[in-house]
């Protein structure tokens, strides 16, 4: 995938939530939903940490609402 893609994604999912929301990535610390907005953008390796979370939990809710749903969801 493209990079500047992923990244528009990223940011577009992440404004889609209030400002006030925080966020703890381990050893990098807690970051409000700005400062992962502006980390993600800059490629930082925070912002690449968190980039590649939110991409796996992309990737992974089909099979998530699948289980929940007692169905078997589609492979992508």
């Amino acid at each position: 995938m493209d990079e500047e893609y992923i990244k528009k994604l990223i940011v577009a999912r992440l404004n889609t939530m209030p400002p006030n929301v925080g966020f703890s990535l381990g050893s990098f610390g807690s970051f409000s939903r700005d400062e992962i907005i502006d980390n993600v953008q800059r490629g930082t390796e925070v912002g690449q940490e968190f980039t590649k979370i939110e991409l796996k939990m992309i990737l992974e809710s089909p099979k998530l609402v699948g289980r929940l749903s007692g169905k078997k969801a589609s492979s992508y």
